[in-house]
This record gives structure tokens, C-alpha cells and sequence, in this order.
């Protein structure tokens, strides 16, 4: 939130009276409070008359900018994504009127660099509501810039120490988004850290990023530990729109290992404060979650109604992708109903969506899905044969395998980018291991022998220790392309029975270990490469080469390594 420092600007005399400056930074103030105790209609309207009431003062453009700054906050608090974009940009215009104002005096200068540096963080959050993730990337990195640029003479300390923690938990929001996870698990230990040093009451948000990292990545155990300690950090500095936010996060853990009484607690409970105060991506949100719950207590047509509300909420708010996500999951309600048109439909829009921002393994999450609901129509719908693996439609078999076969590849290689033995072997039995049986049933059904064969050398082929350091190509496929990261919209096929073996989580008393657990979660294993690709005959094909090749070019990132070694 920007505060009402004095204007950096030299006295003018057309500046606004005492009085006047007075009464616009009470209204700021009374916002910050309304904004703090999570009455964001409040103090959306509390920052809106002050920008107002400062409009007509050329001295008064530092207040009216954070004014502006403010109230674009609250919009994105509010889910109004698109209002809060166009009012940051409009504080950035502010910003370069501002920096011609002070041209030669230093200390001004430092105060609108700083300015400026917090609306740039800001609104890179709005710009990932929207789905519009490389221009929250450039806006980030403008950021850093400007804050490395500020020297400690300038006085400006405190203002650009609070600032980085924000573009430190902003980077972490945008890699999860983006599914790197290891970089994202770097990011979110090392905001936590210069938190915990610097900021001990801002220590909330690295938390609660900590636990969806862990959530996605199969460490439930954690996750929920690190949710916990969200609420209590939340708590403890008298947040409670973070409160609410956190207990939502912990709600997710307790679907996903099946206690569902205690997650339709928290749900209820979050759902009546998110609507209340009008954060509608949270309510939106709360709606998927519930729906969620509803399909696993056996109740669809809740679960469709519950999932429709979602949609719509989140694309009236412009978050875009989360409205994919759900559609995703709707589009199984649709299906299980016979409604086949319109449950391809929804799959459709999502992968749109999905592949304008660049979210490859979510385009191949979708696809796996899809290949799915397709068996199911060969198995029992109009596709269906007249005996055992007889299919009356090959157009339709063909489809499903060729959906089935690069997204299993691309789902399976989520394991190389994993740096803790435990997660790859989750994530090998509930992710991949999944996505593979799918393609190896739908090729037998096809009587593919061939590639049969070759996904059987391909699963036995072994995956290959990293020497030393990662080369520069493994390093930038790590950090810079799209990545393959966790099914976050699967249905409940992807949540482990409650009653299997293994499909608790741990005890919490880990909690007790506090924030080190950061540092130590992702330190078992070794890092592992992806496996080189196979050559089944001296002159002959690499295996599943042409599946490779798709898979590469359609989901983006490195499915197999570049080197290929025989099989004979």
C-alpha cells in the first residue's frame, strides 16, 4: 500500500491549502485501515475520492498517485483484475510527470524511483490475475532494476527493503503460476528468510506460497504445515483477509486426503467472509473448491451448479486461466451426463486459454484428461463395441490416442524437474504412472504393436543421475521454458482413496519445526536428468520419436534428452 509521504515536488502556488492535503490523506489513511481490516469495498471507495480530490492540484501528484495506487489494490481485491490494471498504469503516468518535476534534486528523485518501483510490483500481481504472466515478468524485473538502482544515502531503506520482500513473494506467485517449481521452491524459501529478518509481521504470504508449492508438488504433509503456520502468521499481525486465504489453502490439503468434513468446514466458513467483503477470485475459488466437494460426497448436480458460478465469476474478475480450470473440471460433470458437445467444448476454450499464456503441461494436463473422458465414451457410450476390445469407431480411438500418448510423455517428465526423491516417487504414482497405463490401454486397444513395444523400452529405459552441475541448456530448459507441473485441475481420480495405504498425511507436529522446514523439504534425492531417447535398430527409428517431437512442440519444455543411445 502507498502511504501520503510528503509531495517530492518544490512548493508551487497553485498548491492545495493545508486544510485540503489534510483532509485527502485522512481519506487515504481511513482506506490503508479499511484495506488492512479486509473492508475492501470501503476502501476501494475511500481511495477513490481521494485520487478525486487531489486531481485538480499539479503539487498533489505524489498523494493522488498513491491514492490511485491504493485503490488499484483494492480493485484486485475486489476480483476487478482489468480496473486495477488500467488504474496502476495510470499511477505509472503519474510516476514519469513526477520524475520530470524533481529532475536534479536527488532526493526526490529516490522517493519516485522507490514510487514507482511499488506500483510496478503491484501491478504485476493484477497482470497474473489476468493470465497476462510475461508482462508481470517485465514488470518484476523493472521493479528489481529500480530498487538495485536506489542507493542507501537516498534514506529510502525501509520503504525499499518492504518493497523487495514484495517483488521477492510476486516473483514466487508468478513462477507457481507458471509451474517451476524448483525455482518457485527457491523463491518462496528466500522471501521467507529475508521476511523473517527484515519484516517478521509480513511473513504470512511466503508461507502460505510455500504451501501450494508443496500441495502441487506431493508433499501434502508439509503442505498443510505450512498452511498452519500461514493462519498463525496471518493471525498474528491481525490480517483476516490472509487468515481466510490460508484457511482456504489448508482446506484444499484436507480434500485431497478425503477430510472432507473438516475442508467443508473451513470452505463454509471462508465463503461467508469472501462474499462479505466482496473478494470475489476468492469466492470464485471457494465455489470450485465446494464444487470439488461435492463430486467426492457423490453429488454431480451440485457440483455442475457450483462449477458454472465459478466460471463465470472468475471471467467476470478477467482471471482467465482460473476459469480454464474449471472448466476442465465441469466438462467431466458434462460428460458423465451423456453431454458430450459440450463437455468437448469446455475442454476446448480451457486449452485455449491455457496456450495463450503459455502453460504447457496444463495444455497436457487437459489432454490427458481428455483422452480420458474419450476411453470412457468407447468403453460405455455411443462408441462403445459389441464385445471385448471392440471398438465400432477408430476414428474415435484414434483421437484419444494421440491426445493420450504426447501428454502422458509430458506429464511423466515432471519427474526430471524434481529435486527430492519422495516428490518424483509421488509423482510418478499418482500423475504419471496414471497417464502412462491410459496410453499403453488405448494402444493395445488400437493393436499398435509397435507402440506398444516402444513405450515398454521407454519405461524401462533408466533415468540417468546429473553430473555435477546441470548443463547451460538444462539449466535454462529448468528456468526459462514452460514447465511440467502439477494436475491442479484433475478430478477426483487424481486424489488418493483415504483409506489406501499411504493416503494420509503425515502427523502435524511437524509443525513444531517452524520455518526451517523451508530449507529442508527439497534437500532428499538427487537431481536426476531426463532420459537420453532410444534407438531400437543401428538404422532404424528412435522410439516414440514422432510422440516426442509433438509432445515438445505442442506442451513446450524437454520431454527427453538430446542424446540417443541403442537398445541392442
Amino acid at each position: 500500500m502507498a502511504t501520503t509521504d510528503p509531495d517530492p515536488r518544490p512548493d508551487e502556488p497553485d498548491a492545495p491549502d493545508d486544510e485540503e492535503l489534510t483532509r485527502i490523506a485522512a481519506l487515504i489513511d481511513a482506506g490503508n485501515d479499511a484495506f488492512l481490516q479486509g473492508e475492501f469495498r470501503t476502501a476501494h471507495a475511500l481511495f477513490d475520492r481521494a485520487a478525486d480530490a487531489a486531481a485538480p492540484f499539479e503539487q498533489a501528484l505524489y498523494v493522488r498517485t498513491s491514492a490511485l495506487v491504493n485503490r488499484a489494490s483494492a480493485a484486485d481485491r475486489l476480483g476487478d483484475h482489468p480496473a486495477a490494471v488500467a488504474s496502476f498504469r495510470e499511477a505509472l503516468g503519474l510516476c514519469d510527470r513526477l520524475a520530470e518535476a524533481v529532475t536534479g534534486d536527488a532526493a526526490g528523485t529516490a522517493v519516485v524511483v522507490v514510487l514507482r518501483a511499488g506500483v510496478l510490483v503491484n501491478l504485476a500481481q493484477a497482470l497474473q490475475n489476468t493470465g497476462d504472466f510475461d508482462a508481470a515478468q517485465t514488470s518484476l524485473e523493472r521493479a528489481r532494476a529500480l530498487l538495485a538502482s536506489v542507493r542507501p544515502e537516498d534514506g529510502t531503506d525501509a520503504d525499499t527493503a518492504e518493497l523487495l520482500i514484495g517483488c521477492l513473494v510476486s516473483l514466487t506467485a508468478l513462477t507457481i503460476q507458471r509451474e517451476q517449481w524448483a525455482r518457485a521452491h527457491e523463491l518462496a524459501t528466500e522471501s521467507l528468510e529475508v521476511v523473517t529478518r527484515h519484516h517478521p509481521g509480513l511473513t504470512g504470504r511466503p508461507l502460505l506460497n510455500l504451501a501450494t508449492i508443496h500441495e502441487a508438488t506431493g508433499r501434502p504433509d508439509l503442505a498443510e504445515d505450512f498452511a498452519h503456520q500461514a493462519v498463525a502468521a496471518f493471525l498474528a499481525s491481525d490480517t483476516p483477509a490472509g487468515v481466510a486465504e490460508a484457511r482456504q489453502s489448508l482446506a484444499q490439503t484436507y480434500l485431497r486426503s478425503g477430510r472432507l468434513d473438516e475442508a467443508e468446514e473451513l470452505l463454509t466458513e471462508g465463503q461467508g467472509y469472501f462474499e462479505r467483503t466482496g473478494m470475489a477470485a476468492q469466492s470464485a475459488l471457494g465455489l470450485d473448491l465446494l464444487g470439488l466437494l461435492a463430486v467426492l460426497r457423490g453429488d454431480p448436480v451440485r457440483a455442475d451448479e457450483l462449477y458454472v458460478q465459478s466460471v463465470a465469476r472468475f471471467e467476470e474478475s478477467g482471471a482467465v486461466v482460473s476459469a480454464a480450470e474449471v472448466r476442465v473440471r465441469l466438462a467431466a460433470g458434462l460428460h458423465a451426463e451423456g453431454r458430450y458437445e459440450e463437455s468437448e467444448a469446455h475442454i476446448s476454450a480451457a486449452l485455449s486459454v491455457f496456450a495463450a499464456a503459455g502453460l504447457g503441461l496444463r495444455c497436457a494436463q487437459a489432454d490427458f484428461f481428455h483422452a480420458t473422458l474419450l476411453e470412457d465414451r468407447l468403453s460405455h457410450g455411443a462408441g462403445a463395441g459389441t464385445g471385448a476390445g471392440v471398438v465400432t469407431d477408430p476414428a474415435l480411438l484414434s483421437r484419444a490416442l494421440g491426445l493420450a500418448v504426447p501428454a502422458a510423455l509430458a506429464i511423466d517428465a515432471v519427474r526430471f524437474t524434481l529435486a527430492s526423491g519422495q516428490q518424483r516417487e509421488r509423482w510418478n504414482r499418482e500423475f504419471a504412472a496414471p497417464a502412462m497405463r491410459l496410453a499403453f490401454r488405448l494402444a493395445a486397444r488400437a493393436g499398435a504393436a509397435e507402440l506398444v513395444s516402444e513405450l515398454i523400452e521407454s519405461q524401462c529405459a533408466g533415468t540417468p543421475l546429473m553430473d555435477g552441475s546441470p548443463d547451460a541448456s538444462a539449466a535454462d530448459d529448468r528456468a526459462g521454458a514452460p514447465s511440467l507441473a502439477s494436475p491442479r485441475f484433475l478430478g477426483p481420480s487424481a486424489f488418493p482413496d483415504p483409506s489406501a495405504p499411504g493416503g494420509q498425511p503425515g502427523p502435524t507436529d511437524t509443525f513444531r519445526l517452524g520455518t526451517a522446514l523451508a530449507g529442508v523439504a527439497a534437500s532428499a534425492g538427487l537431481r536426476v536428468s531426463p532420459p537420453p531417447r532410444l534407438a531400437l535398430h543401428p538404422t532404424g527409428p528412435v522410439a516414440l520419436d514422432p510422440y516426442i517431437s509433438h509432445a515438445e512442440t505442442r506442451y513446450g519444455g524437454r520431454i527427453r534428452e538430446t542424446r540417443v543411445v541403442p537398445t541392442w
